[in-house]
């Protein structure tokens, strides 16, 4: 039991901790060439698949339209995908003014991967550059993406997220979380290719498109995952700025990120070749921190049973060491106020996203995952 015990606490120590350390010391020294200004722009269309976004919609058009990009050479391309709302209202108006602006709506809401391959049928772009409608992106964020693909054996380029500041402990902790998860995604970025994009913000050349298939749920996973297949990389460029809120609770947190894990499982099934060290040029970085994140969860089961389970003053402690542990994230759950602090968020924060991993994969092997959009 001592032996299962230990190798479970490794498992997860390595695995959120030992991997990020040891790419980060791996990449010191290496950077990724920079940028250059283009003697001609390619022409670009800027993709946005939206569902009830009124809230954001106007604001959003406006943000595009104002990007530092040569005139002329920007399409603006926005699906209502079965919207209800004013969605289209807003369209038609904004089309008044913006000539560059094409939409296009149906009734019957059939997820973003279906919105993003009709889109196809009206970009006209060299580049295609995809957008969330919620998120706000800064000025230079269509030229920094472009000037960044032009460059050999690149494929695709993702922007950063940013994350507002919040009042709210909870929040902090899970801007915490995606601040390491950006510090995971440069490293990678330096190194050679990450494994994914920000879906809110990430471009591609236009002939390297794929249309998804209508049940995919990581267009921004799959997408630079096919590149990669074909030796091309995709690079983080913190130049490029896409601007969000942190999930005001975990459980919002919890929810978007059951979706993730579910799609991850997804995309593991559509692209067994990543489990090739052979045929995967990033075979460490994708098993380190896209495969064994889905497994730490039960790791830590393991690690909870063998000390249970074990005899000796070593396991008893880590036995109790673990109850006091899910115990102070399990309180803290219950909104009492005087557990309301960074330390016990965190841990609240590292249950509910382990835990998100253990639902994503229920979802997934029971056939329950919904590519339809999330109530607004």
């Amino acid at each position: 039991m001592l032996s299962l015990f230990i190798l479970s606490i490794f498992f997860s120590v390595y695995t959120f901790l030992i991997f990020p350390v040891f790419l980060h010391l791996k990449a010191i020294g290496k950077t990724v060439p920079e940028r250059e200004v283009l003697a001609e722009y390619p022409t670009v269309s800027v993709v946005i698949a939206a569902h009830n976004e009124q809230q954001y919609l106007q604001a959003k058009l406006d943000c595009v339209a104002n990007q530092d990009y040569p005139a002329g050479k920007m399409q603006i391309i926005v699906v209502s995908d079965g919207s209800t709302d004013n969605t289209v209202d807003i369209l038609k108006q904004a089309a008044k003014t913006m000539s560059n602006l094409q939409y296009t709506h149906y009734e019957h809401a059939s997820g973003k991967p279906s919105a993003l391959n009709q889109a196809m049928t009206l970009a006209t772009g060299d580049v295609l550059v995809f957008m969330d409608a919620r998120q706000l992106v800064s000025n230079n964020a269509v030229k920094v993406l472009v000037e960044r693909l032009q460059q050999p054996g690149i494929g695709a380029v993702s922007g950063e997220l940013v994350l507002a500041d919040n009042d709210g402990v909870e929040s902090e902790n899970v801007g915490l979380y995606w601040r390491y998860e950006k510090w995971i995604r440069s490293n990678e970025s330096k190194l050679f290719s990450t494994t994914g994009a920000t879906g809110a913000l990430y471009a591609i050349k236009a002939s390297d498109y794929t249309p998804h298939a209508t049940d995919v749920l990581l267009d921004d996973f799959n997408t630079p995952v096919s590149l990669l297949e074909s030796g091309q990389r995709t690079v983080l460029d913190p130049d490029a700025r896409v601007f969000d809120k942190a999930e005001q609770s975990v459980s919002g947190e919890y929810k978007r990120k059951v979706r993730t894990l579910t799609g991850n499982f997804q995309s593991f099934k559509h692209f067994p070749w990543l489990f090739s060290p052979r045929k995967n040029p990033v075979f460490l970085q994708f098993i380190s921190h896209k495969v064994f994140r889905l497994l730490v969860p039960y790791a830590m089961m393991l690690a909870f049973v063998s000390a249970m389970m074990g005899q000796g003053w070593f396991l008893k402690t880590m036995f109790f060491a673990q109850l006091l542990f899910y115990g102070l994230g399990i309180a803290n759950m219950a909104g009492l106020k005087f557990l309301d602090n960074k330390a016990l968020n965190f841990i609240r924060v590292f249950i509910q996203l382990n835990a998100a991993s253990v639902v994503g994969a229920y979802r997934f092997f029971t056939g329950n995952a919904n590519v339809r959009w999330r109530a607004q």
